[in-house]
């Protein structure tokens, strides 16, 4: 898959949170979602992915996929 790059595209990545039910809430950063992890109950995860975002759209480069926490 090929990626979009010129003036105004930018790559980023999104956070959220994945509860047991499957229900996902977005975060800002990775530190903000494994911050409020243990709010969300046994079973959540933290998910992210990859994604290209232009003046008027965002497009998915990679996939959700899970995030282990980070060693403390």
């Amino acid at each position: 898959m090929s990626v979009p790059t010129g003036v105004g595209v930018s790559g980023d990545r999104e956070w959220v949170i994945q509860n047991a039910k499957g229900k996902k809430f977005a975060c800002e950063s990775s530190a903000d979602a494994f911050a409020e992890l243990p709010e969300y109950g046994e079973g959540a995860v933290v998910l992210t992915r990859r994604v290209v975002r232009g003046m008027f759209m965002t497009k998915v480069v990679e996939d959700w996929k899970q995030v282990a926490p980070p060693d403390r």
